[in-house]
């Protein structure tokens, strides 16, 4: 019993699928026009249909065999390219590693060299100019902290 309702779901799918595709009104139709074809000209239809028979069967088998030509020659085309990107992968990644490690290099030299001339141009004692703005001289803090404003004329700074 279990088989008998599977096998009518099958049936019943198969023809939804084909109501899908062709309405059947106009599968009516065409069977219809071959029914009144077979019964006005017996001989060519059975020419026709023995015909189609037989050679349904070559074309089928030309038709598996060109999609699974098609089907090999995708799968090897992929595993093809896979293969050659996993190659370039190869190259790729100690590529990366290597411009990566000179990056960081350069990085930490440009940050280091600024950080060593800021250093260097703080420490190293400059020239005082005169301000335009009348008071405003240079601010010298003395060693117990004391902050000294020096005229930059009177020592000599100028």
């Amino acid at each position: 019993m279990a088989i008998q309702q599977r096998a009518s779901s099958i049936i019943t799918y198969a023809q939804s699928l084909i109501d899908t595709v062709i309405s059947p009104d106009t599968r009516k139709e065409y069977y219809n026009k071959t029914v009144a074809f077979a019964q006005d000209q017996p001989i060519l239809f059975t020419f026709v249909l023995i015909q189609f028979l037989l050679s349904s069967t070559p074309v089928a088998i030309f038709l598996a065999f060109a999609l699974g030509a098609l089907a090999l020659s995708f799968i090897t085309a992929l595993l093809f390219s896979l293969f050659w990107i996993g190659v370039a992968l190869l190259l790729l990644v100690p590529t990366l590693f290597i411009t990566v490690s000179l990056g960081i290099v350069l990085w930490v030299w440009a940050v280091s060299s600024f950080l060593i001339a800021r250093w260097v141009y703080n420490f190293v004692p400059s020239k005082s100019y005169r301000s335009t703005d009348p008071g405003k001289g240079t601010v010298v803090k003395s060693e117990s902290g004391h902050v000294n404003s020096v005229d930059p004329e009177k020592n000599g700074l100028n």
